[in-house]
């Protein structure tokens, strides 16, 4: 087992709470763990140790102890990925990969924080000041409040800390109540890697609770939060002037173009559309298909979908467990049926046992439809046909939500015209909505948030600039 405290990480110390959060295995619903739940005065000492701890760490050091996590992390690999999967109910696949990207994660942190600087300013241009010298500096931006959601509890929850942390902020972590474990796992590893106390607080609980004290916290600088564009707004209403990171909601398309390879693309998009149950915010969830091909990609994916092994997430094989809990899988129901009750056609899947959902696949998605429009959070996957490319850019954008889309096309000219008029943050050419290489810059448009993540975007973000003007003093008797 993995030693982790009491869960709750205060100046330094693991301490004990007022309450214990209960965490249940996602598939049996055994409790797994009970970390401690801060109290109100334990969150404003929480944050009081982190302003006071600012700026302590050089990025010599701040390089060291994110490589000696990344190896406590590698080490313990085992533990971490049995745990994952009680916690989340997620396979063992998706665990494994998730913990690699955790380590890329730190490891790319790692190195922006030895890179992060200025720039020199010409500002010899300006009379008066031709023999001045201008430059800025990279300042830490200081407290770092960080809120992360339940379906990533290791990756996102790396892709705040590393880089606030690279950045040489403190940083008090609020993860996802359903999925606690994870973050304190990163946590404690930092903390054996010999990261200096009040850099890291830890505080699990609930969003309403102890998440709303934090982001409302005058000395919170700057927020990062991963989650619904409910509470993404809400974040922005009641945290005054700190800058904030909002990685929102979504309802991500995936174009199948006429000349697209279909071999290649197929799979890709069966393991975007249901890996994690769907709980990804770039899941394919509405897949755009070119109207000469619609007859063969509808078959071909109801043949492939119906296939996919799902249920306990430790059965060997099984590719798709449960939904974070029931009322999740509930809602994916509902979902379905009301697709249906517009017009669509069920090919395969929908059906629910408790928290899961066998993974469905649907074809003739009305834009009435809620699944046209909102976000699923569910291994769903429903078919509209186009007819061209005017249309394909006309549904991708009829929603709200423009994170990241994926369009499948050889011919170069049509992914470019595609590119440039979808809105959305992100568009990957022959491969799915969902392909997401950690170094790269990642965030959404519209209601899908502000600002963005990956290691070297984020890390400047989470720094001030700081100007240095230096005027030229003439040398008496030069």
């Amino acid at each position: 087992m993995l030693d982790q405290g009491t869960g709750l990480l205060v100046d330094g110390a693991w301490v004990k709470g007022p309450d214990r959060l209960p965490v249940a295995d996602k598939y049996t619903g055994d409790v797994i763990a009970e970390p401690h739940v801060p109290g109100p005065d334990q969150v404003d000492a929480a944050i009081a140790s982190a302003a006071r701890s600012v700026g302590r760490l050089p990025c010599a050091r701040r390089a060291l102890v994110l490589r000696r996590a990344a190896r406590l992390l590698d080490e313990w690999r085992d533990p971490i990925l049995a745990q994952y999967v009680a916690e989340t109910g997620f396979t063992p696949a998706d665990a494994a990969t998730e913990l690699d990207r955790t380590l890329l994660v730190f490891e790319l942190c790692a190195q922006e924080s030895l890179r992060l600087t200025g720039e020199t300013v010409p500002v010899q241009a300006a009379p008066g000041h031709e023999d001045s010298l201008c430059l800025t500096l990279r300042t830490p931006v200081g407290v770092v409040a960080a809120v992360t959601p339940f379906n990533a509890p290791l990756s996102t929850v790396a892709h705040k800390l590393a880089p606030a942390l690279a950045a040489g902020n403190a940083v008090v972590l609020k993860p996802a109540e359903q999925t606690p474990l994870g973050a304190i796992t990163l946590v404690w590893a930092l903390v054996e890697a010999g990261l200096p106390d009040g850099l890291v607080q830890l505080l699990p609980g609930s969003g309403g609770t102890v998440g709303e004290q934090v982001v409302r916290h005058p000395a919170v600088r700057y927020i990062t939060f991963t989650g619904s564009t409910a509470v993404g707004r809400h974040i922005r209403a009641v945290s005054g002037l700190a800058r904030t990171h909002l990685e929102l909601g979504a309802n991500s398309p995936t174009l199948v173009w006429r000349d697209a390879d279909l071999d290649h693309a197929l799979p890709l998009i069966v393991r975007a559309g249901y890996r994690k149950a769907g709980q990804v915010c770039t899941s394919v969830q509405r897949l755009l298909v070119h109207e000469a091909i619609i007859e063969e990609v509808t078959g071909r994916l109801a043949e492939l979908v119906g296939s996919v092994p799902y249920g306990d997430p430790r059965a060997p094989g099984n590719q798709v467990g449960p939904l974070i809990g029931a009322a999740a899988a509930a809602r994916a129901e509902q979902l379905v049926a009301d697709a249906v009750g517009h017009g669509s056609r069920l090919l395969t899947g929908g059906s629910r046992s408790g928290s899961v959902i066998a993974p469905a696949l649907l074809s003739g998605l009305s834009e009435r439809a809620r699944l046209a429009s909102e976000e699923a959070f569910a291994p769903l996957v429903a078919i509209a046909a186009v007819g061209g490319l005017d249309e394909a850019v006309c549904l991708a954008d009829a929603t709200r939500y423009g994170l990241q889309t994926g369009v499948f096309c050889q011919d170069l000219d049509v992914a470019l015209a595609f590119a440039r008029r979808v809105a959305t943050g992100g568009v990957v050419v022959n491969d799915t909505s969902s392909c997401h290489p950690d170094p790269m810059p990642y965030g959404g448009v519209k209601d899908s948030g502000q600002s963005v993540e990956g290691p070297a975007y984020a890390v400047r973000d989470m720094s001030d600039s700081r100007t240095v003007l230096i005027r030229h003093r003439p040398l008496r008797g030069a």
